[in-house]
């Protein structure tokens, strides 16, 4: 299957999101079932969060909040190829399938479009920052892409990092690691007879040398002072 993007006015009302312009989430479903003809080639997927928007929008108001996701949106889709569709998957998270796509080449769009959010005026005096999670499959089997995708960004979301690739690495934690062997406690003894080695023989101290008093000088031998110089 490959996406047509020839349809008319009506057909566009029931499945574009109105608030951003992009492909809405009954959409996306059903693309996903009818799979993308990729000539065999693999597809990537992008999920992106706008970091913080319900509290933005608890703050800033619906109206705000829409402007945001619009202009969000508008730099996804301008970053993109013509080749790739992009949904609102959710309230502020939006999709986007990459046909014949490599892991390498959807890390490379997700930083662009990262970039390009970050250099739009009118999302960077907002604040505005996004997440990504990147995931690539068979073209066969878009929903497992997807899926993972989105383990990928809840994972991104969970740590704070701008963007993970595929799930399966980001869920690579500590406690997947096989522990290290355990150190012998030194108090611990083989089994077997126990063998007590006599201590060494104390050398014994060196004899003191005898003790020695001063010789006092003879009285002759100490020459008395010169006699004071008369002015």
């Amino acid at each position: 299957m490959s996406f047509s993007f020839r349809r008319s006015k009506k057909q566009e009302d029931v499945i574009v999101d109105r608030v951003t312009g992009a492909f809405n989430r009954r959409q996306l479903d059903e693309d996903i079932a009818a799979g993308i003809d990729t000539s065999g080639q693999s597809t990537a997927t992008l999920m992106i969060d706008v970091d913080e928007f319900d509290t933005y929008n608890g703050k800033r108001g619906n109206a705000k909040g829409d402007q945001v996701l619009e202009r969000v949106a508008w730099v996804i889709m301008a970053t993109v190829r013509t080749t790739d569709v992009v949904y609102r998957h959710e309230a502020s998270t939006f999709c986007v399938l990459l046909p014949s796509t490599s892991d390498t080449d959807a890390v490379a769009v997700a930083d662009r479009i990262q970039m390009n959010v970050a250099k739009m005026p009118l999302l960077s005096e907002c604040g505005v920052t996004i997440k990504v999670g990147v995931a690539s499959g068979a073209a066969g089997d878009v929903k497992d892409a997807v899926d993972r995708a989105v383990r990928a960004l809840d994972e991104a979301v969970r740590t704070g990092q701008p963007r993970i690739l595929n799930a399966e690495a980001a869920q690579s934690t500590p406690d997947s690691l096989t522990p290290p062997p355990a150190m012998p406690d030194p108090a611990m003894r083989p089994p077997g007879p126990i063998v007590e080695s006599a201590p060494a023989a104390l050398a014994p101290p060196p004899p003191e040398a005898p003790f020695a008093p001063p010789v006092a000088a003879p009285l002759d031998a100490i020459s008395p002072p010169p006699p004071p110089s008369l002015p």
